[in-house]
């Protein structure tokens, strides 16, 4: 699959999992599927495990994709994801893929959080 389709099939993806289509969003994942998130130190292995923690999640939850490119033969993605239970956070994630689907997938979470008020002098909030 090109570096084109590639991109087009993780929008696909992100699409499915912002609105909790799960079945949709399992067939775009390779059945020896791998998502690592370091923060954590987690390693789910599997389609079913990955989407399974995905449908577990407390409520429902809607993700913008604010960036989405490809670097050789991965896709890297930045979105902003908001949940029903306020959580609100970033992900920036790194696909690969095998045989047409997603192979791996490498996620970091990142929380907002409020700008110090001693760097003020030297940024403009947006």
């Amino acid at each position: 699959m090109g570096q084109i389709n590639n991109l087009s099939l993780v929008k696909k993806f992100w699409h499915h999992l912002s609105y909790q289509q799960w079945d949709d969003a399992a067939i775009l994942l390779h059945s020896d599927f791998i998502a690592t998130w370091p923060q954590s130190k987690e390693k789910i292995k599997g389609a079913n495990n990955f989407i399974s923690v995905n449908r577990h999640y407390p409520g429902n939850h809607r993700i913008d994709v604010i960036h989405a490119f490809n670097v050789e033969n991965k896709v890297i993605t930045t979105v902003w994801m908001e949940a029903d239970s306020g959580q609100k956070t970033f992900a920036h994630s790194i696909f690969e893929f095998q045989d047409g689907k997603i192979f791996m997938v490498e996620e970091y979470w990142a929380e907002p959080y409020a700008a110090p008020d001693w760097r003020k002098q030297w940024v403009e909030i947006y």
